[in-house]
């Protein structure tokens, strides 16, 4: 049994030292496989989300690791090459592969360059490419073939979204020698889901044929009864199911929010839990945020707080060309795609104007018409100063937009969990969100009495529609004009809250022993 055990690449005497070290302290060894890591691999929140649960994991004594593809665009100094070269099958052929590791947030990180002819991740982008489907099917296959060789006992292989849901039946059907025991997948979002037809499967010499079964990986659509959904795979096999936030896990179980895999999930449901997304309090931070002209935060006394928010408003005024003195401030940052409501940011744009306030808008649109439709709208408002439309995103711009603005809108159709609502109110910025998701769990309208007074600490509306959002904008303006001593006790809880990863770490820690027990 010892001889299994025994890693080829380091030598027996270490392996046997490093088990030894783990089972006397009773820890786990979590493997997070992801196509994101930020701030190295970043597209979005589910690299955030990736790296802030690690570290947290790390620090509570776990031995944890991270696996991500090694784009082009990725430039560590600390890179030692951990393997020379293995291979993975694709297509009838073996590709060469190398694998490099450093430290990153307290955790191994190991980087999988894929030395493919295809050049899968030599694209200087992380998503959106044509061949983004056989991208990361090879890189899921390939990372697998790492951990053979490692042949090191894992606790929890926790899987992130599509782009690494097949590493579940893979494990059940091709790689059972693995020392896996359990394997939990989060949902980050339900809506992309990773469809491809049968021979992607047969490419890595698993018989894709066997898996259009309504019980295995065929998809959901009585459109498409040929389509292989690789998210579906990891929802059937996984050991357990996350998302990232309570209401989003009961959301997806419905027709309205499941995209097809409800039923699915239905199916599946007795292992499927929701856990809230923390953010990086490191990052995040406007105690300790360089980009501000005044720190203040949680500790900082109530006129302290508002007294640095109207500095960093002054630096904006100054930055953007703002006239002085316009309030309310409300603005957006966020991807500008059907998911976020743009339609709604455009209702909330126009009637923050109309209302005599400023709006800031950071963000853009990987899709062209809305694009063109936002850059029309920029042209629209160029004369008018109170309008600010951003499209290229600047990380220090977005950190003074946070502490300056007074109100952030998220009027999502649907949010997973959502990062910048939280992020605004460590800020001190009130948010006005739509009722959905992760913005339901983290949101309770400060005018709601039947919610405890101390939990108040921002606005909801619940239907997305135009004079859903105006009628939220004009009580979060009037509270603000009107009742100013309310207002700043509502700035006060909201900057109090415990936004870290604290909680949710030992949440999926539970989770990952429970599981390892079944």
């Amino acid at each position: 049994m010892l001889s299994r055990q025994i890693n080829i690449l380091q030598g027996p005497r270490k392996v046997l030292q490093k088990l030894k070290k783990i089972l006397d302290a009773g820890l786990m060894r979590i493997i997070h496989l992801a196509a994101e890591f930020a701030p190295i691999a970043k597209a979005g929140g589910l690299g955030e989300v990736v790296t802030g649960l690690a570290r947290e994991e790390t620090r509570a004594g776990e031995t944890v690791e991270v696996i991500i593809p090694k784009y082009d665009f990725i430039n560590i100094p600390s890179l030692q090459l951990e393997v020379p070269e293995f291979k993975c099958l694709q297509s009838g052929q073996l590709h060469s592969n190398a694998m490099w590791s450093t430290t990153q947030e307290g955790c191994s990180l190991h980087l999988l360059e894929a030395r493919h002819p295809a050049g899968y991740f030599h694209r200087s982008k992380i998503y959106g490419c044509e061949d983004d489907i056989p991208r990361f099917i090879y890189f899921t296959k390939a990372a697998l073939e790492y951990l053979s060789l490692k042949k090191e006992p894992i606790d929890t292989l926790h899987i992130h979204d599509w782009h690494v849901a097949l590493a579940a039946p893979l494990l059940k059907d091709l790689f059972k020698h693995l020392p896996v025991k359990s394997v939990l997948l989060t949902i980050h979002n339900l809506e992309h889901q990773g469809k491809c037809a049968a021979w992607d499967l047969d490419a890595i010499n698993l018989n894709g044929t066997s898996y259009l079964a309504p019980a295995k990986l065929q998809d959901n659509s009585p459109l498409y009864p040929q389509t292989i959904n690789l998210l579906k795979g990891g929802i059937v096999y996984a050991d357990a199911i996350t998302t990232v936030s309570p209401t989003y896990a009961k959301e997806i179980l419905t027709p309205a929010y499941g995209f097809t895999l409800d039923t699915t999930l239905r199916q599946h449901m007795k292992k499927l839990t929701g856990i809230l997304n923390g953010i990086d309090p490191n990052l995040w931070d406007p105690a300790k945020d360089p980009v501000l002209p005044k720190p203040y935060g949680r500790e900082s006394s109530l006129s302290a707080i508002l007294s640095a928010k109207e500095t960093a408003r002054e630096s904006l005024q100054k930055k953007l060309g703002l006239p002085a003195n316009k309030r309310p401030w409300i603005g957006a940052i966020t991807r500008l795609v059907p998911q976020k409501g743009p339609e709604l940011i455009e209702a909330a744009l126009s009637h923050t104007l109309e209302r005599d306030g400023a709006f800031l808008l950071l963000g853009s649109s990987p899709i062209p018409d809305i694009q063109t439709h936002f850059q029309t709208l920029k042209e629209k408002y160029a004369s008018n100063k109170q309008a600010f439309l951003h499209f290229e995103y600047d990380e220090n711009l977005a950190h003074l937009i946070f502490a300056a603005l007074d109100f952030l809108i998220v009027p999502s159709h649907f949010e997973p969990c959502g990062l910048t609502q939280i992020i605004a109110m460590r800020y001190g910025t009130l948010p006005i969100v739509r009722a959905t998701g992760g913005l339901k769990d983290t949101v309770f309208d400060c005018e709601d009495p039947t919610i405890p007074s101390a939990k108040r600490n921002g606005f909801l509306f619940e239907k997305p529609t135009p004079s859903a959002i105006h009628q939220t904008i004009d009580r979060a303006i009037n509270l603000m004009h009107s009742d100013q001593a309310t207002f700043q006790s509502v700035i006060r809880r909201a900057i109090q809250i415990d936004s870290s990863w604290k909680a949710p770490s030992r949440e999926y820690l539970q989770l990952y022993r429970e599981i390892i027990k079944k």
